[in-house]
């Protein structure tokens, strides 16, 4: 007699496709003995119940199903809603069978608690075939061969459809990575972008990282050259596999600022500043806390949001009075504000600074640059352009994004100290060597 079995097909929502090639085959195969469920089938009695509770239905398929049927591919492999799926069915009362399918992976690739079942490749016709009989034989029947030709053939006809990729490699990650290296010590580091669009065609999607260190690079490449928000995917897939890196957040949270994405950015900050309450005098995340605020005063020109932000420089800078950025900061805001004892006491020190850098073997531009906005804060307009001229005359030379920020803390200075225009159209044309 004909035993009715039903069978739960456990799978990540992209994939269905495959959960519907195989709820078809075993319904073809079994001539409707088998009864396949799958929970985003969108034939009209398929799939959850509309106006269900989901998890209760959910449940009550998976207590009266015989097997479990859970699709595995590169993409899916050990996502936790399959994991729980056949956890439950494992641990409900009644005995049934997990079955896994694996798609563009070989059982050796595969490591996750259901490997510890008999794993069938749903591209070898002859284990499909052999699940198939394994079913029909569960349900007391036994159909000639030929009653799985036909089946067969459109199951494979319709995963052709859907090719699930195979795994990356760390190996092919390694290739990539030394493509951008070679970019960048050739001077090509324009080409960057397009061979990263490159990188993606060829790994497909969806896209699942194996290797942090291109993501770390690509992200500060992007971040230089102003690609925003593929700095923000950069850095998310590294943080995939270095969670809590937070030097990965601050670059993220950089790019939020620039993105003016202030809500997101301030989220991101609190997150690193939760991981360890030193970080809060730290001078990256203090100065990087003061650019949020800074730029929020500049959207609603409520001056609390321009205390917040001299306070956020000016923490930074006195926990550690080397660090020129968030010093000049500090002194450019507070000069804003009007404090101009404050502010000429911080240039006056940020000078000396800088001038103590400028005679070391090698100088970053941006001590000259910061020594320019002193000498402007301080009224010294000839000075400070001889600094800017330094600046731009260093060797590596300054990046557009960091000539675009120089010309912006030049203007703040300018403003704050109500100095002419020409200034900043003599000092820009200088920055941008016109």
């Amino acid at each position: 007699m004909t035993a009715r079995i039903k069978v739960l097909i456990s799978h990540y929502h992209e994939e269905r496709a495959l959960a519907d090639a195989w709820k078809e085959l075993l319904k073809s195969t079994s001539l409707g003995a088998i009864e396949a469920w799958y929970s985003s089938d969108s034939h009209a009695v398929g799939g959850m119940t509309i106006g269900l509770e989901w998890r209760n239905e959910l449940h009550q398929k998976l207590a009266e199903s015989n097997f479990i049927l859970a699709i595995q591919t590169p993409t899916s492999a050990g996502r936790p809603w399959v994991m729980w799926e056949c956890g439950v069915a494992s641990g409900i009362d009644k005995e049934r069978g997990i079955i896994p399918i694996i798609y563009s992976m070989k059982p050796s690739d595969f490591a996750n608690p259901i490997s510890s079942y008999q794993l069938y490749q749903g591209e070898d016709e002859n284990q499909v075939r052999q699940v198939c009989e394994r079913l029909t034989v569960a349900a007391n029947l036994h159909p000639e061969a030929h009653v799985y030709t036909e089946p067969l053939k459109r199951y494979f006809n319709a995963i052709k459809l859907y090719r699930p990729r195979k795994a990356i490699q760390p190996e092919q990650i390694e290739i990539w990575r030394d493509r951008f290296e070679k970019l960048i010590q050739s001077g090509r580091v324009n080409e960057v972008f397009a061979m990263r669009q490159q990188m993606y065609a060829s790994l497909g999607k969806p896209f699942n990282p194996v290797d942090p260190s291109v993501h770390e690079l690509l992200s500060k490449i992007l971040l230089d050259q102003g690609y925003f928000q593929d700095v923000i995917e950069e850095v998310d897939y590294a943080l995939k596999l270095l969670d809590k890196d937070t030097v990965l957040l601050h670059r993220k949270a950089l790019a939020l600022v620039e993105l003016h994405n202030l809500p997101e950015a301030e989220n991101v900050i609190q997150e690193i500043l939760s991981l360890n309450e030193e970080l809060y005098s730290n001078p990256e995340f203090a100065s990087l806390q003061g650019r949020l605020y800074r730029e929020q005063w500049k959207l609603t020109d409520n001056p609390q949001n321009l205390d917040a932000a001299i306070e956020a420089y000016y923490r930074a800078y006195k926990a550690d009075k080397t660090q020129y950025y968030p010093g000049i900061n500090a002194a450019s805001l507070s000069l804003t504000k009007g404090d101009t004892e404050l502010a000429t006491q911080i240039f006056q020190e940020i000078l000396i600074l800088c001038q103590q850098f400028q005679q070391q073997p090698v100088v970053s531009y941006w001590v000259d640059f910061t020594a320019g906005e002193a000498y402007l804060g301080l009224g010294n307009v000839e000075a400070a352009i001889v600094e800017y001229k330094k600046g731009i005359t260093r060797i590596p030379s300054p990046s557009p994004r960091d000539k675009n920020s120089a010309i912006k803390g030049l203007r703040r200075i300018v403003t704050a100290k109500k100095l002419p225009n020409e200034i900043v159209n003599q000092i820009e044309a200088i920055i941008t060597q016109k």
